[in-house]
């Protein structure tokens, strides 16, 4: 689960460097993905975001842009766009700079997408802050995927995955594990008493059967939060181009199995109960299909815990989702 940024914007506040001690009145970008809790980028960073961009990128401190945010939630960093009549670009800074592990995780996400532009996966990375770790990248053109968008784009969107899939991976990535992901949430859970005990060992059931089909899986380049608002649509400039899709947020992207991010995708798409079509587009081999089979309600149960640990609005979401595993789990094998 992660921030939403490639939206287009319908309202903006002209912001200078020189006048960011009033950013704080400074409007979030309307259509952005809405997240239930939100708060503005300190002044700070709005401050800092414009430096990166009209004095260290482009090397003229006359210019003055408009400088918006983008609702990012419970992403650990703010996210800001920063316009010029020439260039647009997007920036991502840690939310708290005065925290240690903040920094080093915006860099972490600035190397992962700085070497997935490199292989034509993800947006352009134009500077990365060495102090802040934060980072400033092209603002595409287009917009993120719809659910309905996606599900008429399959066979592309498919084609991307395997992409990200076939890559060769650098040498520094670590090894992303969704089984522990999601017992670390349910260890929170437990502690806090935010889940009925039935919901638990329900979810304690599913990290045992997926545990022992993926055993022994291969160990690729993926994605780690592949979905719908994570997947961009680049328009073709003429008539005579295909349209070009691309991943966003590579923060979570480390080495893992490449089912999970199928199966991440089924779910999001809500076809848990139907997901053929996807893993034959995809070319999944019998093995490979009892894999994504086990991850499915695995899936399910990470967004459920994911949810239920930040309570509050996110309360009523967690428990579809986990009607959604139960649906899985005790029902026949899906289609």
């Amino acid at each position: 689960m992660s921030s939403r940024h490639q939206t287009e914007p319908s309202t903006t506040t002209a912001t200078t460097a020189s006048d960011m001690q009033v950013s704080r009145s400074i409007e979030p970008i309307a259509q952005a993905f809405e997240w239930p809790a939100n708060q503005p980028p300190d002044p700070f960073n709005l401050t800092l975001a414009s430096k990166m961009c009209v004095v260290l990128i482009l090397g003229d401190p006359s210019i003055q842009p408009t400088v918006t945010y983008f609702t990012s939630g419970w992403s650990p960093n703010d996210v800001i766009a920063v316009t010029t009549p020439s260039f647009q670009f997007i920036v991502k800074l840690p939310r708290q700079p005065c925290l240690s592990d903040a920094v080093l995780t915006c860099k972490a996400e600035a190397m992962r997408t700085a070497w997935a532009a490199k292989h034509g996966l993800g947006p352009k990375v134009l500077f990365i802050d060495p102090e802040s770790g934060g980072f400033a990248m092209e603002r595409l053109r287009g917009h993120t995927l719809t659910v309905d968008m996606i599900k008429s784009r399959l066979p592309a969107v498919m084609r991307l995955l395997r992409r990200i899939h076939t890559t060769a991976p650098p040498k520094w990535m670590w090894r992303y594990n969704p089984i522990a992901v999601v017992t670390n949430q349910l260890e929170a859970i437990k502690s806090s008493k935010a889940m009925e005990s039935d919901k638990v060992r329900l979810i304690e059931k599913i990290i045992s059967n997926t545990e022992k089909t993926v055993k022994g899986h291969p160990w690729v380049l993926c994605h780690n939060d592949f979905h719908s608002h994570n997947i961009f649509l680049q328009p073709a400039e003429t008539r005579f181009r295909a349209d070009k899709l691309m991943a966003i947020d590579f923060e979570e992207s480390d080495l893992g199995d490449p089912m999970w991010d199928l199966a991440y995708l089924i779910v999001d798409l809500e076809l848990e109960q139907a997901p053929h079509q996807m893993e034959t587009l995809y070319g999944v081999t019998s093995d490979e299909r009892l894999r994504v089979r086990a991850y499915i309600p695995l899936a399910l149960a990470h967004c459920a815990t994911w949810a239920a640990v930040r309570r509050g609005a996110w309360v009523q979401h967690s428990r579809e989702l986990m009607a959604r595993s139960k649906g899985v789990v005790d029902g026949s094998n899906p289609a």
